[in-house]
């Protein structure tokens, strides 16, 4: 990411940049000795930086920085993540640890650290997690030649598998009377149901769909979204999971050399909500968004994308064969996820104004496409 983009970091933040020599200064003390590099592409609400020791495990003075809420991991990588992000869009590390319980390996340990920081500066170490950011290596031309469709396959494949991980869970507790973990049910009454979702996008469901019903800026989008909200009633007994908040090619992690699926970064939007509703994800496997286009970004799907997402559906279902039965609710679900993603603007994490033909074209074109997805499955 551009200087540009890092001092627009800070300037959110409200802090004069010196803090960011400030901030790897309180890295330097608790790992001395080791190697800190500031990552070549930052997130646009955080700071990140790699600590890389020589050949040393000792914990040195980063224990008395270690928050008591922390999820902990045994042994002290070598290498780890620091990020510094701000209140505003902080780490939940009861999330973060709801994340490993559920997709394992694929989400990397975290816990919190106590720098002291201003304004509500916070800090986190991450585990780091391997493999090589998708956006990097997605294709961008519509025809896929016999590697890259096998590349492909081999992407989707493991995109299921981690899925599936969700859907799994939430049957564990499926038989319990009375549930244990009060943000992860599977409930009878889909008023419950959204009860249950509390998060910034979770808690808003129906007011949100309310407005896009009514401000999205053509007459079939609106339809759409009404049609959407009259069926929330459908959600009955269906199980609410973690979904991540941000399943975009820069957040997965692949293996370079075969695609398989090594991890998914960045879980700060992650909330509990109905299965499915991140499976916007899914689209950034089909297709790509094409920046050759001078008016604004166009998303494109390859040839044979419709095999591709048939081939998605088929292989999840090999993992949670129950799902199969519930597929019209787990469309819906993937409806209303589409809509909450793709409906609002981003506007610096604000996400409370519906997007329009001028200031959102790209939002418009991604919302647009990903709904027509029922039509080539």
């Amino acid at each position: 990411m551009s200087s540009n983009l890092q001092l627009s970091f800070w300037e959110m933040m409200g802090v004069e940049d010196g803090w960011r020599e400030g901030c790897l200064r309180a890295v330097r003390d608790c790992h001395v000795g080791a190697r800190i590099e500031e990552l070549e592409h930052q997130g646009g609400c955080s700071f990140t930086v790699l600590i890389v020791r020589a050949g040393s495990e000792r914990e040195g003075k980063i224990a008395d920085a270690i928050s008591r809420d922390s999820v902990r991991s045994d042994r002290a990588p070598e290498t780890r993540i620091i990020q510094f992000r701000p209140e505003k869009h902080g780490l939940d590390l009861r999330i973060a640890q709801a994340a490993t319980e559920t997709y394992g390996h694929f989400a990397p340990k975290s816990r919190g650290l106590n720098f002291g920081l201003p304004n509500g500066l916070q800090a986190f170490e991450l585990e780091m997690m391997r493999g090589t950011p998708f956006s990097r290596c997605q294709r961008r031309s519509l025809r896929l030649d016999p590697e890259a469709w096998g590349r492909q396959l081999n992407l989707i494949r493991s995109f299921a598998a981690v899925i599936a991980k969700a859907w799994l869970a939430s049957s564990q507790t499926s038989h319990s009377p009375r549930r244990t973990r009060a943000d992860s049910p599977i409930i009878d009454d889909s008023d419950t149901l959204l009860s249950q979702c509390t998060g910034k996008v979770g808690a808003n469901i129906t007011s949100k769909l309310h407005r896009l019903a009514r401000y999205l800026p053509d007459a079939a989008l609106r339809r759409r979204a009404a049609n959407t909200l009259s069926r929330l009633s459908e959600l009955k007994g269906y199980p609410v999971v973690l979904n991540h908040g941000d399943l975009i090619p820069s957040n997965i992690l692949i293996d370079p050399d075969t695609w398989e699926i090594t991890g998914i970064i960045d879980w700060a939007e992650a909330e509990w909500l109905p299965f499915g509703m991140c499976l916007y994800g899914l689209e950034h496997f089909l297709g790509f968004l094409d920046y050759t286009i001078t008016s604004a970004p166009k998303f494109q799907y390859y040839y044979g994308a419709e095999r591709l997402r048939k081939f998605f559906w088929e292989e999840l279902w090999i993992h949670a064969p129950a799902m199969k039965e519930r597929m019209k609710v787990v469309r819906l679900a993937g409806d209303i996820g589409v809509f909450l993603w793709y409906g609002y603007a981003w506007d610096e994490g604000a996400i409370d104004r519906v997007v329009n033909e001028v200031d959102d074209k790209q939002e418009l074109d991604c919302l647009r496409r990903f709904l027509e997805r029922d039509v080539r499955t």
